[in-house]
């Protein structure tokens, strides 16, 4: 989910947001990725429905709780459009099968309260970088499934061919943001991140890490 951030992260400089952001959150990224287990060689569809619940869980709640903090559009302007993601979600998780009148019955993963504009930036952070890596990943499960990813990769596939640009964007909304709030900011926007991480490999392997 996170391999392309590594290339775009290259030639920055080393004490702003996003740099930092990427240094202290892309070990735990690729832990998570390499636990989903969807860019193993065997992978079934059911492997890929899972996942698509386990990303439904995490979005909705972290969608609402952004939605609720105060400032997020004047640091990233069209921050409503991009939390919009579980529709793409559901979309996927009725192609492959799930009744709609369930959805709101499914598990959510459990998300703080973000008012504070910082920490919401950290975990916003978390929810794009892993646009990222969704053609990659599509790319792969196209392989193993051709006729459920051909009709549930809404979400994979969200941001199309602009994903590197509307990266960008953010990118340079949040340096922006960092270099005009100060160091003390950067921090929390990390801090912010690495608890959406940590608790969203416990809620991908908890049985393995807890609640």
């Amino acid at each position: 989910m996170t391999a392309p951030a590594l290339t775009l992260a290259k030639g920055r400089a080393t004490d702003c947001a996003m740099t930092r952001l990427f240094a202290a959150t892309t070990d735990l990224q690729r832990t998570i990725e390499t636990e989903t287990e969807l860019l193993a060689d065997r992978v079934t569809w059911l492997d890929y429905r899972l996942y698509l619940f386990r990303m439904y869980g995490a979005h909705a709640p972290i969608e609402r709780a952004l939605g609720t903090t105060r400032g997020l559009t004047a640091v990233v302007e069209d921050a409503p459009l991009r939390n919009h993601k579980v529709a793409l979600l559901a979309h996927d998780l009725i192609a492959l099968g799930v009744d709609r009148r369930d959805l709101p019955e499914l598990p959510r993963m459990p998300v703080p309260p973000l008012h504070e504009l910082p920490e919401a930036l950290g975990w916003m952070y978390v929810l794009e970088s892993w646009t990222l890596g969704g053609a990659r990943l599509r790319a792969h499960l196209a392989n193993h499934l051709p006729l459920e990813i051909g009709a549930a990769a809404a979400y994979l596939g969200c941001y199309g061919d602009e994903a590197g640009t509307r990266w960008h964007e953010l990118d340079d909304a949040v340096d922006r943001y960092g270099t005009r709030t100060g160091s003390d900011t950067i921090v929390q926007i990390v801090a912010g991140a690495q608890e959406c991480l940590h608790r969203l490999q416990r809620w991908f392997r908890p049985s393995r890490y807890g609640r």
